[in-house]
Order: structure tokens, then sequence, then C-alpha cells
């Protein structure tokens, strides 16, 4: 994919986010002390959606 319709393709998924219109399952968030925890329900495949790392 060339750049120009990398950056269009890319634009396009930031404003659908933005406005709401993107959902993301989030299977987990974890406080980065965590991360660990966060890790092995990934490596276990226990994950469904996006596992968040918390500052």
């Amino acid at each position: 994919m060339p750049p120009d319709s990398f950056r269009t393709g890319l634009a396009e998924l930031f404003d659908l986010a933005a406005s709401g219109r993107l959902k993301v399952a989030v299977g987990g968030r974890f406080p980065l002390h965590e991360a660990s925890e966060a890790h092995r329900l990934l490596e276990e495949r226990r994950a469904t959606g996006k596992v968040v790392l918390l500052p």
C-alpha cells in the first residue's frame, strides 16, 4: 500500500475512533505493576478483546 493510501486509511480509522463509531472490545485492564498477569492472560489465550496496561 503506498504511503498516501496508508495515511488516508489511518486518518479514517482515527476519525471513526474519535467519533465513537469504532468499538474496541477490551478484555482486561491491568495496572502496569500487574503486567505479568496481563501477559499470562494472553499466553493462555484467555483474553477476549484487547488487553490494556494502565500507568
